[in-house]
Formats: structure tokens, C-alpha cells, sequence
């Protein structure tokens, strides 16, 4: 993993991502419910407000830093503008000759543990950075984007599901994008802007499943509790939760966790495979089979999972399979600009190159990477070179038809 920090400035926001760990363990679950209509999962609902007064893992208390780092902070760049103290504040944190902050994946810290221990991982510096700028009255947001590769393709196994996560900064003439790793992902996955408190309750998740890893199960019940309260409408929280009461001996309450994932996100075939697990160790194979087809079907939801088999399918030759689920891939999804290069490509190998150029445009316009950008610019010429190519041999073959058909017409002739 490239630990170095990336910024890219854009005159309009396409895609950005960063890394963040949301760990998904494994296990399984029945009838889909539509409301939290348990009691203990009220409990749960209600848990951070039964927390005492000023709790240390409150959300405000999450997000406070000392009065010393707010002075040190305005200090350095409250005298800035906006867009130069939002980057000087980013740089400053990972530059050597700043604080020299180091990545570590497993670093699920709080914003003042970030700035004090000079280490974290990509939602811990989000975390941070957002808070600081803060501290400047910059509003930083925090974006949560989905990493295609981890969408229920590795559910045989405990299951571990990254959820990436940056800091952008918008304004009327730019949009900053502030990364721990940006060269790592792509700029077309699914993404979305997440508040101060969803952000708090991805962190909380993270530290509750490092405890559950540790067997420190007090803990981990607790830290994944209140992230679901933080952040009720996020199935990844319920499925985290019903891992750990599932590994608690609370398979009953596990099992409601996961079915109410479910309700929350038909999409998500994570939830249904614990489901299908957890009813398959209980020998009620017949639940066990229809959560494993609703898995399946989930899956088929997934854009990321039809681009894979086409990508597949086209380093084989199999153009056929490659062009039947690169279109189904565009059809649930068609935002990312490798979709369309792809599609490009198939379309490439047909000598269909009008329609080769028009996809290419649709993925230089979706992307919003430079370097992206210049190298689906580069392939213009050469396929467009071959477009003019057929079309001039396409009008040479309708003029030469032309020409024989003028040869080869009769006179015309009365009948008898």
C-alpha cells in the first residue's frame, strides 16, 4: 500500500476515494422485517443516549481537540483562504517536515489520537483533517466510497469489507480531494457525502470489531451497540452487531440483526450469506437455501461483479460473454468510465469504431482523473484513424456497386 498523500484539484467533482477499514465478519440469518421491532433491539437504538453525561465515547467528545491544537491550527492557517489552508492543513499533517504522519491500516484512533500518536489509517486522518478544518471554519466533507472489489466476493471466509473513505473540500470555482492513497482506487465507484456522525460510527464499528478480534467481547459489543445507534439506517452496522452477538451465543438476536440488514439493503448479499450460514449450522437448511439464492441474487445486483466477468471473459476471447455482461454491468451502473473503455474495446474487436469512439467519449467524460482522462484522449486518434478508415472503404464499396449496377442495367422493353 502506497502510503504517500495525494491532492488533485478539479473544476467539477466526478469520483474520489480513500481508504477507511470497515471490517464484516461472517456468520448468518429469516423472515425480513421491516421495522427494529424487538426489544432489545430498541435497546440498541436508544444505547448512545443511556450512555452517562459526557461520556468518553460520545460523538461531541470524539470530536474535540484540545484547546492547544485549535490555537496551534489557526495559528499556521487561520490566516490563509479557504482552498490554500484546506491543502497547507493536509500537506502539513503527512509532510515529514510537518507532524509526519505515518499509515497504519490498523489504526483506528480517535481525532486527537491521530494528531498526538502521528498515525492512522485513511478514516482516522479524514476524521482528523475534517475536524481541524473545523477548528478554521473550513468545511471539509467527509466521502464514503464503495471499494468494488470487496461486494460479497469474499463471503466463504470471515468476511472483511472495506469502506473507503476521504476529505473534499467544494467551492464555487474547485473541488479538492484530499487521500491517503488515490492512486490505488478508481474514480467511478459508487460514493456518497456521510455526516460528522455517520463518519463517528464507521470508527466506532472499527474499534468494536478490533476488540471482538482481540476476544475482548464486553468492548466490542459495546463500541458496535453504539454505532448502530449513532447510525441506525446503515445495514454494514447491523451485520458488524449481529457478528458479534452471533459469537456472544446470541444467535436469536444475530439472526434479527442480519434480517433487518437485509430489509435495509436487498442489495447487500453479505447479510443474507450469515444468514444462510448461521440457519445451515442450525440444520434449517430450508432458510439456508433461500438466503443462499437471495445471496445469489444480491450478487447479480452488484455492477462490479458483471464488469469482472467481462473483463475475464475478454482476456479470453470470449467476446460474446464479455459484450452480454459488460452491458448489464452499464446497465445497473453507469457511472465508472472503465465500464465504457471496456465496452470501447468490444466494440473495437466488432470494427465497430463509430460506435468505439462514442463509448470512449462517455468514459473521458465520466472520468475526472487527469491522467485517466489523457490516456482515453490518447486512444482517440488511432481508433478514430480506423473509423475514417471504414467509412472511406464503406463509400468506395457503395460507388464500385453503384458503378455495377448502371453496367448491368437493361434497356427498358415492352412486353409483347
Amino acid at each position: 500500500m502506497n502510503t504517500s498523500f495525494k491532492y488533485m484539484a478539479f473544476k467539477s467533482l466526478k469520483q474520489s476515494l480513500v481508504l477507511a477499514s470497515l471490517i464484516l465478519l461472517g456468520a448468518c440469518a429469516s423472515n425480513t422485517t421491516r421495522t427494529a421491532s424487538e426489544p432489545w433491539m430498541h435497546e440498541v437504538l436508544n444505547y448512545e443516549n443511556s450512555l452517562p453525561v459526557n461520556h468518553k465515547d460520545s460523538v461531541d467528545n470524539l470530536y474535540k481537540v484540545s484547546p492547544q491544537i485549535a490555537a496551534l491550527i489557526r495559528t499556521k492557517f487561520g490566516r490563509l483562504p479557504e482552498h490554500r489552508a484546506a491543502r497547507k492543513l493536509a500537506m502539513w499533517l503527512v509532510d515529514k517536515k510537518g507532524k509526519g504522519m505515518k499509515y497504519d491500516i490498523e489504526s483506528n484512533l480517535t481525532p486527537v489520537e491521530t494528531f498526538r500518536q502521528n498515525r492512522g489509517n485513511c478514516l482516522s486522518f479524514t476524521l482528523l483533517l475534517v475536524q481541524l478544518a473545523d477548528e478554521l471554519g473550513i468545511r471539509l466533507n467527509i466521502n464514503e466510497v464503495d471499494l468494488p472489489n470487496t461486494w460479497g466476493q469474499n463471503e466463504e471466509k470471515d468476511l472483511i469489507f472495506y469502506r473507503h473513505v476521504n476529505a473534499i473540500y467544494e467551492s464555487s470555482l474547485q473541488t479538492q480531494i484530499f487521500d491517503l492513497a488515490l492512486e490505488e482506487y478508481g474514480y467511478g465507484y459508487p460514493q456518497r457525502f456521510i455526516s460528522k456522525r455517520q463518519g463517528a460510527a464507521l470508527l466506532y464499528s472499527n474499534i468494536g470489531i478490533q476488540h471482538l478480534q482481540n476476544q475482548d467481547l464486553d468492548q466490542a459489543i459495546h463500541y458496535l451497540k453504539l454505532a448502530v445507534s449513532i447510525s441506525p439506517k446503515n445495514s454494514d452496522l447491523w451485520i458488524n452487531l449481529g457478528v458479534a452477538l452471533n459469537r456472544t451465543n446470541r444467535s436469536i438476536h444475530a439472526e434479527q440483526a442480519y434480517l433487518y440488514a437485509v430489509a435495509l439493503n436487498d442489495k447487500d448479499s453479505i447479510a443474507a450469506s450469515n444468514l444462510e450460514r448461521l440457519y445451515r449450522a442450525q440444520s434449517r437448511y430450508s432458510l439456508a437455501e433461500k438466503f443462499k439464492k437471495r445471496a445469489h441474487k444480491a450478487r447479480q445486483k452488484n455492477p462490479y461483479v458483471h464488469f469482472q466477468k467481462a473483463s475475464d471473459a475478454f482476456e479470453t476471447g470470449d467476446f460474446h460473454i464479455a459484450k452480454k455482461s459488460i452491458k448489464r454491468a452499464i446497465r445497473l451502473y453507469d457511472k465508472d468510465p472503465q465500464f465504457f473503455e471496456l465496452r470501447s474495446k468490444l466494440k473495437q474487436v466488432e470494427e465497430k469504431y463509430v460506435a468505439a469512439l462514442r463509448d470512449l467519449e462517455k468514459a473521458h467524460n465520466l472520468s475526472s482523473q487527469n491522467e485517466e482522462r489523457a490516456r482515453y484522449a490518447g486512444k482517440v486518434n488511432f481508433i478514430l484513424a480506423k473509423a475514417k478508415q471504414q467509412i472511406e472503404e464503406q463509400r468506395l464499396r457503395l460507388e464500385q456497386h453503384s458503378r455495377n449496377v448502371n453496367v448491368n442495367r437493361l434497356p427498358n422493353s415492352n412486353p409483347l
